[in-house]
């Protein structure tokens, strides 16, 4: 079932953020192309764009790496709207459909929209997975890190912070469990 928090009035301008990857041929182009095709859509204000990163594959690992970053928008068009939106983009920059997680031409997702939280067959914001992804977490960093996540009511500079301290904590119980062997 639909769950939505809060209520959106339908001309409110709501900061969004979302992710941008590609991994298939002229992965520069396709990253341009989306934006371009973004910034004419009416009722959508790119106010940022992220460095670009190069990442390896999440999922299925043989492919060729990703170009991945994020951009924050202003819009007033609702989240399942904004969703066919960049659907459409995606097809027009020339994107095929293959297996899930395998490679694209370009991917345009939708992390965090405002303080939205949605359970929808179509869309679940926040995305599910941004918390389990470096490259999606470090641009966010870069153009936001007072974001405040919805689900976990931390900024993301809170969350990437605590992250580095677990994995220094793991690395140095490993460490410790290695020497006492």
């Amino acid at each position: 079932m639909d769950i939505i928090r809060p209520l959106l009035s339908e001309n409110s301008n709501t900061r969004v953020f979302i992710g941008i990857g590609t991994n298939v041929g002229d992965r520069s182009n396709y990253i341009d192309r989306a934006l371009d095709e973004l910034r004419l859509e009416e009722e959508i204000w790119i106010e940022a764009v992220s460095s670009i990163y190069e990442t390896v594959p999440v999922g299925l690992q043989d492919q060729p790496n990703f170009l991945n970053g994020v951009i924050r928008i202003k819009t007033a068009v609702r989240p399942l709207s904004l969703l066919e939106i960049l659907k459409r983009i995606e097809v027009q920059v020339g994107r095929q459909y293959r297996k899930r997680w395998g490679p694209r031409e370009i991917d345009l997702d939708i992390l965090i929209y405002g303080d939205l939280i949605l359970d929808h067959p179509q869309l679940r914001i926040p995305h599910p997975e941004m918390l389990n992804r470096q490259f999606v977490l470090q641009p966010l960093v870069e153009i936001q890190p007072d974001l405040i996540h919805p689900s976990c009511n931390q900024t993301i500079s809170q969350i990437v912070c605590r992250m580095a301290t677990e994995i220094d904590t793991v690395s140095r119980e490993r460490k410790n469990s290695d020497s006492r062997q």
